[in-house]
């Protein structure tokens, strides 16, 4: 399969630098080309043509700011996981390991070894309109049980059981969709940007973890809870894994992915054993100058919505008030790290479409205390409430006893935090994990339902297998 490829034009006059506030360039100037379309998986292929030891990474919103994101320099990689700290260098070498693991020091005194990376950037302004929003900081890739480390539940999993990995980047290639610019960081080989033709991957079927009798035990272990009165709302999920079959590229199965619809917030990370292919529809935060929002879903029905009568999931007895309980999870949270009287809804029950289902979504936002670092703001968000419930910490306990496996990336975050002082991370769902193990390894994906009171055991299974219908076609 062949995605789209790209035509390069004529050059455009560079964009004047942006500068540090010491007056220094960031990375700048660029050199921009007119291109009808972008390949990604294409430059990306080419990337690992160069070295396979380094990241592969593409950050996706075509579909919402028009940008695509591909790091193309990169300077460091700090990994955190349980095994401890690991550096690597630019082209993906292992430098030196750091001491301890997860949990060797007591959570609430051990330094956070992210945050001061995290830090560095707060005082840079913001970017102009017309430049893109990410052209050199960090990519962090957090896993779901990270949040352990900063508000530990109490549950099976202590701490990551892979890595929290932060990429330090000096270069990006970035793609303007709506208005065909391309911009490239100086000195950029434009032979990376020749075409791929990609094989089609090899088929993979997905196997569900539960059955519905399965999942009806677990459905009966929360409708406990919810009657004790241990919680408002659950989020469970379930794993659909298969074996890594022999030939298969990650890349070409990324590059089938993108050839048949673009996700709102989805992206490709590749390093050393893991990759991850994203097709992610819910915002976890973005940051722009000193305003935060996030855009939750919660709300799931399948197929189109009607033509000329409101939508049913707008009036749904039990999809609308778990709509809301999450829609004031999310002000709470924004309201940690907000200043007081600046948050608000934007925007309350829009509805989106996809292939095979409909979302509804809000936006919740805020303006950020200045005083507050970006990690500070990360982890007042992560993990989004929309996948696990309420209250969080509680339920995030619950997960890990019912679920019994941890959930690694999925319902993660994967984005970028800009020098030019952007900040934007996306909720890995609809995400496809993959882990090397020599010549195969496993494929997962996830996909969950939350319950509550008033839940129906059958709609939630159906819903779950819905969520992951997209994603087993791609593969197939």
């Amino acid at each position: 399969m062949n995605p789209a490829q790209k035509k390069q034009g004529t050059h455009e006059a560079p964009l004047p630098p942006r500068t540090h506030p010491d007056g220094t360039p960031v990375n700048a100037p660029y050199e921009i080309l007119s291109a009808t379309s972008f390949d990604p998986a294409a430059l990306l292929f080419r990337l690992r043509e160069q070295n396979p030891l380094r990241p592969l990474i593409h950050i996706d919103r075509e579909r919402t700011t028009g940008w695509s994101h591909i790091p193309v320099r990169i300077s460091r990689i700090l990994s955190e996981g349980p095994g401890g700290l690991m550096w690597y260098g630019e082209e993906g070498e292992a430098l030196s390991q750091g001491p301890g693991g997860w949990g060797q020091n007591p959570l609430l005194d051990r330094p956070l070894a992210l945050a001061p990376l995290l830090r560095e950037e707060e005082s840079l302004p913001p970017s102009g309109p017309s430049l893109p929003p990410f052209s050199s900081g960090v990519v962090l890739l957090l896993p779901f049980e990270m949040a352990e480390t900063w508000e530990p539940s109490g549950g099976p999993f202590a701490g990551p059981q892979v890595p929290a990995i932060l990429v330090s980047c000096s270069g990006v290639v970035s793609y303007h969709a709506p208005t065909g610019r391309l911009f490239l960081p100086p000195g950029f080989d434009k032979r990376l940007l020749e075409p791929v033709s990609f094989a089609p991957p090899p088929p993979v079927r997905l196997v569900p973890s539960l059955s519905s009798e399965g999942f009806s035990e677990l459905f009966c272990l929360i409708r406990a809870g919810l009657e004790r009165g241990d919680y408002f709302q659950v989020n469970i999920a379930q794993r659909f894994d298969a074996e890594i079959p022999a030939g298969f590229d990650p890349l070409s199965a990324y590059a089938r992915l993108l050839s048949r619809s673009r996700s709102r917030y989805g992206g490709f990370f590749s390093f050393r054993e893991h990759f991850l292919l994203s097709h992610s529809p819910e915002q976890l935060l973005a940051l722009s100058g000193d305003l935060v929002r996030t855009r939750p879903i919660a709300g799931t029905a399948p197929g189109a919505p009607p033509k000329g009568r409101p939508d049913p999931l707008l009036s749904d007895p039990k999809r609308l008030p778990v709509h809301i309980m999450t829609v004031d999870l999310l002000r709470n949270d924004i309201g940690r790290v907000s200043r007081a009287g600046t948050v608000e809804v934007p925007a309350l029950l829009a509805i989106e479409s996809y292939p095979h289902l409909r979302h509804l979504v809000s936006e919740v936002s805020g303006r950020i205390d200045p005083r507050l670092s970006r990690g500070e703001v990360i982890r007042s968000l992560f993990p989004g409430g929309s996948v696990t419930g309420a209250p969080r910490i509680r339920v995030r306990r619950e997960i890990g006893d019912l679920e019994g496996v941890p959930r690694n990336y999925y319902c993660g975050a994967l984005g970028f935090l800009s020098e030019a002082g952007e900040m934007d991370m996306a909720l890995l769902i609809r995400t496809l994990e993959g882990v090397r193990e020599g010549a195969g390894g496993r494929l997962v994906f996830g996909a969950g339902a939350g319950i509550v009171a008033d839940s129906r055991e059958e709609e939630e299974f159906a819903e779950i297998l819905l969520k992951a219908r997209a994603m087993g076609e791609v593969l197939s």
